[in-house]
C-alpha cells in the first residue's frame, strides 16, 4: 500500500483530446477526486495550448511541450520524470508507446520504487468480421474482462488474422510493461459518447463520423440492415474509471488493479445496434435541412467504406478494413473489473438516446 507521505508525478497524454482533456478537468476539480494530486504535466504540440492550459488551471499544470507524437526522444524523457503515465492518444502509435515506457522504466531505475503505466484502447480489437468473413465468432458472443483471457485471445488473433495497429500497440505495451518490471493497464473502450469537458476537443468520433459522411453523401449510410452490435459509454463516466483507478494507485498501491497479462479491462455500460445510430443521425439531418430523407441508406461494406469516415483527416490504411471493425462488427463485452472497483457509471438508455441526437447536432453547430 502506497504511504501517506508518498508523492506521485503524474504524466498525461492528449490533454486536448476528448478522452484526455475530460480526465484532465476531472483531476483539477475543486475539491479534486484525488486530493493530494496537486500538479499534473501535460505532454502537448504547442506554446499556445500550454498558454491556454496555464491561463485555465494556473500552476495545477505543468506543459511539457514536444514536437508532435513522433518526437520519440523527447517522450522518453517526459516519462522518465514521472511515477505514472496515462496515455490517451493514439491507439494504434506503437512507437509513442513504446517510448513512454522507456521513459517510466528510467524512472523505476532511478527511484527503485513501482511505476504505473495506463494505455488507451478500444473494443475493435475484439470486434469480429462478420461481412468479409476474415473473423467469425459464435452468435452473441461476449468478452469479460474477469473471466477471460483477453491478452491471449488479442496475441491468438494477431498469429491467425492478422496484425491490426491498435491491437499491436496494446500487446506491445503488456510485453514490454513486462520485461521491464512496469505495471500496464490497458483501458479497452467501446463508443464513446457526449460532451467532453475539456478546454479543446469536446466531440465524440462516432456518431459525427456518421453524420459527417451523411452529409457528403446526401443521406445518411449504414452498412446492410445495421444490426451488428457494439457497446457504449459516456465520456463522463469513463473518465470516472480512470479516476477510480489513478485513486487506487495513489492511495492502495493499486490494490486490486490488475496489471500485466490480466490487465486489459472493459468501459462499456450499455449496448447498441449501429441502425439505432444510423437512424438518430438521419432524423437530425433531416430535421435541420441538412438532407432530403430521413431513413438511411443501406449500402454494402464496399460501398460504405467509400462513403463513412471514422477520423477526419487520418489516412486508415486498408480502409475498408477499418470501417468493418468499427461501423460493420460485433464487439459486445462486459466491464467486471470495473464495477470490482467500485466504478459506478450513471449515464444509461435515456442519456444515450438523446446523445445521439445532441453529439450530431453539436457537430452541425461547429460546422
Amino acid at each position: 500500500m502506497a504511504s501517506a507521505s508518498t508523492s506521485f508525478q503524474v504524466l498525461l497524454t492528449g490533454a486536448t483530446g476528448y478522452i484526455g482533456g475530460s480526465i484532465l478537468t476531472k483531476l483539477l476539480a475543486s475539491p479534486s477526486p484525488i486530493p493530494d494530486l496537486t500538479t499534473i504535466s501535460c505532454l502537448l504540440r504547442g506554446v499556445d495550448r500550454a498558454e491556454k492550459l496555464t491561463s485555465a488551471y494556473g500552476d495545477r499544470v505543468r506543459p511539457i511541450i514536444y514536437k508532435d507524437i513522433d518526437d520519440i526522444e523527447a517522450t522518453v524523457a517526459a516519462a522518465a520524470q514521472h511515477d505514472i503515465v496515462i496515455n490517451t492518444t493514439l491507439g494504434f502509435h506503437p512507437a509513442s508507446a513504446q517510448a513512454l515506457l522507456r521513459g517510466l522504466s528510467q524512472r523505476k531505475a532511478q527511484t527503485g520504487r513501482d511505476v504505473w503505466y495506463i494505455q488507451t484502447s478500444g473494443t475493435s480489437n475484439v470486434a469480429d468480421r462478420p461481412f468479409s468473413k476474415a473473423w467469425v465468432e459464435p452468435a452473441g458472443r461476449e468478452f469479460d474482462d474477469a473471466k477471460d483471457d483477453i491478452y491471449g485471445y488479442e496475441k491468438d488473433r494477431e498469429v491467425r488474422e492478422a496484425p491490426y495497429p491498435q491491437r499491436t500497440t496494446e500487446l506491445g505495451v503488456v510485453d514490454t510493461g513486462l520485461e521491464l518490471g512496469i505495471k500496464t493497464l490497458v483501458i479497452m473502450s467501446p463508443l464513446i459518447f457526449g460532451k467532453g469537458t475539456g478546454l479543446f476537443n469536446v466531440k465524440s468520433i462516432g456518431i459525427p463520423g456518421y453524420a459527417r459522411s451523411g452529409l457528403k453523401h446526401g443521406r445518411a449510410v449504414m452498412i446492410a440492415d445495421g444490426k451488428t452490435v457494439w457497446d457504449h459509454v459516456h465520456v463522463e463516466d469513463l473518465v470516472d474509471l480512470y479516476v477510480i483507478i489513478l485513486s487506487q494507485i495513489t492511495e492502495k498501491g493499486g490494490e486490486g488493479v490488475p496489471t500485466g497479462k490480466k490487465g486489459i479491462i472493459f468501459s462499456g455500460n450499455g449496448r447498441h445496434e449501429w441502425r439505432e445510430v444510423v437512424q438518430g443521425v438521419a432524423e437530425v439531418l433531416y430535421e435541420e435541412g441538412k438532407v432530403t430523407n430521413p431513413e438511411p441508406e443501406s449500402m454494402s461494406l464496399t460501398g460504405a467504406a467509400k462513403v463513412l469516415t471514422l477520423i477526419e483527416g487520418l489516412d486508415f490504411a486498408s480502409h475498408e478494413k477499418s470501417i468493418e471493425r468499427v461501423y460493420a462488427s460485433n464487439a459486445r463485452t462486459v466491464s467486471s473489473v470495473g464495477r470490482s472497483l467500485g466504478w459506478k457509471p450513471t449515464r444509461g438508455d435515456d442519456v444515450w438516446k438523446k446523445a445521439i441526437r445532441s453529439d450530431t447536432r453539436a457537430f452541425l453547430e461547429e460546422l
